[in-house]
Formats: structure tokens, sequence, C-alpha cells
């Protein structure tokens, strides 16, 4: 499969809905497209894998700003079709995002939830190694 890796436009929301939906997170146009505003008004961006004007992949790349971590780029909701898995779609945007983000930082990192064990060895594959294991704690306010 040919495919061009750029940044989002407004005419991927509807395939972009599609990827959440495999990655497990169910979303409507709307609640995307504010998700996807709020990350650039953040000062991230959104990467897509094109093929013949349909969208087969997308990643996210944003900076995380902490008190006693610094400044760490990092690759977020990154989803390949189901349908073109295996075809370098998942490598040639995780580049893409590495590319975009040495421009603004010097650390690149990337977390992939602990029951998703391809993605673990994906990322190893492409040189990330494996650095803390951490709990995550949510509160609805």
């Amino acid at each position: 499969m040919n495919f061009e890796i750029r940044k989002y436009h407004d005419s991927d929301l509807r395939d972009l809905v599609d990827l959440m939906a495999q990655l497990g997170y169910q979303h409507t146009e709307q609640s995307l497209s504010e998700n996807i505003g709020a990350v650039r008004e953040r000062g991230g961006e959104i990467f897509v894998a094109d093929s013949r004007g349909k969208v087969y992949g997308c990643i996210c790349a944003i900076l995380d700003i902490r008190l006693a971590a610094g400044i760490n780029g990092e690759i977020v909701s990154l989803v390949v079709d189901r349908s073109a898995r295996g075809m370098g779609v998942g490598k040639g945007l995780v580049a893409k995002a590495e590319s975009w983000l040495r421009q603004r930082t010097n650390r690149l990192r990337v977390r992939a939830n602990s029951v998703r064990t391809e993605a673990h060895d994906f990322y190893k594959g492409l040189g990330y190694s494996f650095s803390k294991t951490q709990s995550v704690f949510t509160k609805n306010v």
C-alpha cells in the first residue's frame, strides 16, 4: 500500500472517529474535533496516513512538560486500521511524529496500556526501551 504521511485535515475527521473506535474510544465527530482543537491549541499535532483519500492510521505528537521530568515529546493515540496493519503504516507515522518532536525536544517517550502487548513489541522494535510502570487514577470533576 502506498500512503502519504501528512498533517491532519478537517476532511479526515470521519475516518479518525472510526480509527479511535478501533483503539477502544467512542467519539462523535464533535467530541473528536474538540480534542483535535485542544491538542493543537496546546502545541501538539496530529498526523495521518492517507492512501487515495482514505485515512488508514493516525498519530498524535504532544509535548508533556513536568516540573520534575522536564520537557518530553510524547507519541500518543497511534492507531492503524485493521486492514493496513503490518504494512509499514505505523512505522511511517512514528517516524513523522518523531521528526516533528525532535524539533522541539531531545527526549521522546511513548505510553502503551499494559494490555497492549503487541504495541509494546512494536515500540521496542523501533528502539524505545521500557522505563517505568505506573498506575493511572482518574477523578471526574
